[in-house]
């Protein structure tokens, strides 16, 4: 599968201004002036010319633009996924293909506008069929207009996404808005992710770099998820689904044990086991944060049983959907707490 560079895609002009570059260069790459004593056949030449290089220059243009754009189906799953959710596919696929049948449209009108310029018999007919030609590319373009505009606005948006390698080492955090997942991102990595207290200050997916046993790991930080049906989550909630669903990463659940983030521990517990079909095959651990506000060992009987059923259900997934007393790696640890406030235990969590 291809890999995108989004950042290098040309700007996307909107139509009036598509229409000036085209015929300026029409007007400063052809001749411009007809002489006295040119024979028919000559003054056909010399505005079949224009007709044809104006089509040309439409058609190079158009065929960039096309190319530049990433086609749904032949990108990775996640990208594909991401488009949808960002700018729905759909609409996206329909701009793209109306630019693809106006280039068609073009190239067919100028075969058709030099076939009646060979018939041409006089200096003001062709004039006037040239004008024609120039005139039918120009309004047709001009019905672009809301594609281009469209297509603009996906570029400046897709030119701005992190560079997301899907087929790289990943550590992906997810959990309720305002868990700490920011924190810890900083924490792990030199990013520089905005932490503010309040929920969704991520809104979008952001990457970040770390090495571990001299490899080097790709650490995604994602939007907060909210308990709720699938058709009910917005766009930046989407966003991390998306990365969830598609990518193939180890999982840090991190868990708001101070509940300071507006969200229970038994919301957070339902969350995690609504979601954690999204989970399987990957490698899952629990992370307990803001124990600084709140130790462990002050949770109720019913809150430790909830961690209890989450450290167990973590386990399950990661050994592969075995049963966790059959599981040989028991000994291993599927529940850490941590604080990204004083930054205890967040090493520990890393090597592990």
């Amino acid at each position: 599968m291809p890999a995108y560079n989004f950042k290098n895609m040309q700007v996307v002009p909107p139509a009036k201004d598509f229409i000036d570059i085209v015929l300026s260069k029409t007007q400063r790459q052809t001749p411009t002036v007809v002489h006295n004593g040119w024979s028919i056949q000559r003054i056909r030449q010399f505005y079949m010319r224009k007709v044809k290089f104006t089509a040309q220059n439409w058609t190079e243009k158009l065929t960039q633009i096309l190319e530049d754009f990433p086609k749904v189906e032949d990108i990775h799953p996640f990208y594909s996924d991401l488009l949808n959710v960002l700018y729905d596919k759909d609409h996206y696929k329909l701009a793209l293909g109306q630019l693809n049948t106006a280039k068609n449209i073009i190239d067919k009108l100028a075969q058709d506008y030099v076939r009646l310029l060979k018939y041409g018999d006089s200096l003001y007919r062709c004039k006037e069929l040239k004008r024609a030609a120039l005139g039918r590319m120009c309004t047709l373009m001009k019905g672009q207009d809301s594609s281009l505009k469209y297509l603009e606005q996906v570029r400046q948006h897709m030119s701005r996404l992190p560079g997301i390698d899907p087929n790289t080492r990943s550590l992906l955090l997810c959990g309720y808005p305002n868990v700490g997942k920011s924190s810890m991102m900083n924490i792990l990595t030199r990013a520089d992710v905005e932490v503010q207290p309040y929920a969704f200050t991520t809104k979008s997916l952001y990457v970040g770099h770390m090495d571990y046993r001299y490899m080097r790991w790709q650490v995604l930080d994602t939007p907060g998820i909210l308990d709720r049906p699938l058709e009910e989550r917005n766009t930046i909630e989407m966003q991390s689904i998306t990365a969830l669903a598609h990518l193939r990463c180890a999982v840090l659940y991190l868990v708001d044990i101070s509940e300071q983030c507006g969200y229970s521990l038994t919301q957070q517990a339902a969350l995690f086991h609504s979601i954690k079909p999204l989970f399987a095959n990957k490698p899952l651990l629990i992370v307990v944060n803001k124990t600084d506000v709140r130790p462990l060992e002050s949770l109720s009987v019913d809150e430790q049983k909830l961690l209890r059923d989450m450290e167990s259900e973590a386990r399950r997934i990661s050994s592969g959907g075995a049963s966790s007393s059959s599981s040989s790696d028991s000994s291993e640890q599927y529940l850490m707490t941590m604080s990204t406030l004083t930054e205890d235990g967040v090493m520990t969590v890393k090597q592990t």
